[in-house]
């Protein structure tokens, strides 16, 4: 794997413009990001945080994750439209022997800001690091009723995998099923053979 402080120094800050011309900035999260990174979450309605798996709107919650920010663990990208963060998306790294050449994604964006490209813009700049790094997948768990979500992740090449039947439960107890989609990763072109 390529070591990712090279490459986290060599790609970001990221200036990209959206679909309307929004001129946005993509950048790993810092400590300092605590209070918009908090505001970020509690801006959201409680439907488009169904998929996040942590209450994110606990302020506790936020400040546990700035304690322990570490991008070996987690890499957290924001997008910022000056300096209000309007989306979110992460590679949690799998440490474990057996799956170590994979990253779960995850993604959130203030809902003014799709239908623009934002959440497709930070999905490929999760992939373009993942592979980089030389990460061989990606997968994303996704609730059904999020089908605009599931749609994105399809129309990028993720696959779904399998169902999870009542995986989940929210706060009042109901189960739900998670969608477990999958992207295998092209090497990227300088890591192929010389014939």
């Amino acid at each position: 794997m390529n070591d990712l402080a090279d490459i986290l120094i060599k790609n970001f800050p990221k200036k990209i413009n959206l679909e309307d011309g929004t001129a946005i900035v993509l950048r790993p999260l810092l400590k300092d990001d605590e209070p918009a990174f908090l505001a970020y979450f509690q801006s959201l309605a409680p439907e488009e945080r169904v998929e996040l798996k942590e209450e994110v709107t606990d302020p506790k919650v936020i400040e546990n994750w700035m304690e322990n920010l570490d991008y070996d663990i987690v890499l957290p990208l924001i997008a910022l439209d000056k300096d209000r963060i309007v989306g979110a998306a992460s590679l949690q790294f799998n440490l474990s022997a057996w799956t170590r050449h994979q990253a779960e994604v995850r993604l959130s964006t203030d809902p003014q800001y799709r239908a623009k490209g934002l959440g497709t813009l930070l999905m490929q700049t999760l992939e373009e690091v993942a592979v980089k790094m030389g990460l061989e997948q990606l997968t994303a768990e996704i609730p059904p009723k999020l089908d605009k979500a599931f749609y994105l992740f399809e129309k990028l090449g993720f696959a779904k995998a399998a169902v999870l039947e009542g995986f989940v439960m929210d706060k009042d107890g109901q189960e739900s099923d998670i969608v477990l989609m999958i992207k295998s990763l092209a090497p990227a072109a300088s890591e192929f053979p010389h014939t």
